[in-house]
């Protein structure tokens, strides 16, 4: 029995180990950087508005409003440093967003610093790719 699931997110390639991981690397989709090691990040389906892709320096101006896109799918760790090259902006509301420590693209995701009694971040599927891309029958 294999302990991989093939493309059972809404994403046509996300491969998930048996337990709800990922598979491989997810890195920038600029730079190529390493944003989680595989085995890292567990498969999350939350519901939030991110900022559109900008410069990092951008995000950090709380007296500007940015437009927004809805993500519905995120990778989420619930320890900083399981990150390989990921960088936050300052709080902007309750919300610090993550870039690529690299290459600064962002955000790729987010950290509500009001969130509950645990830690979550998230990395939003659509802003990241793997290093390795399957291929999915649907």
């Amino acid at each position: 029995m294999s302990s991989v699931k093939l493309c059972e997110s809404n994403s046509p390639n996300i491969q998930l180990t048996q337990n709800g991981y990922n598979q491989f690397n997810i890195i920038c989709p600029r730079c190529s950087s390493v944003v989680l090691r595989k085995n890292t990040a567990k498969l999350t389906n939350k519901q939030h508005d991110l900022p559109i892709f900008t410069r990092k320096s951008e995000l950090s101006n709380a007296s500007k409003e940015f437009p927004t896109e809805l993500i519905e799918e995120f990778w989420c760790v619930n320890d900083m440093y399981v990150f390989e090259n990921v960088g936050f902006t300052n709080s902007v509301s309750t919300f610090r967003y993550l870039t690529c420590a690299d290459c600064e693209l962002g955000p790729l995701g987010f950290h509500d610093t009001q969130e509950g009694p645990t830690t979550a971040y998230y990395i939003a599927i659509t802003r990241t790719t793997t290093d390795v891309q399957p291929n999915c029958d649907r």
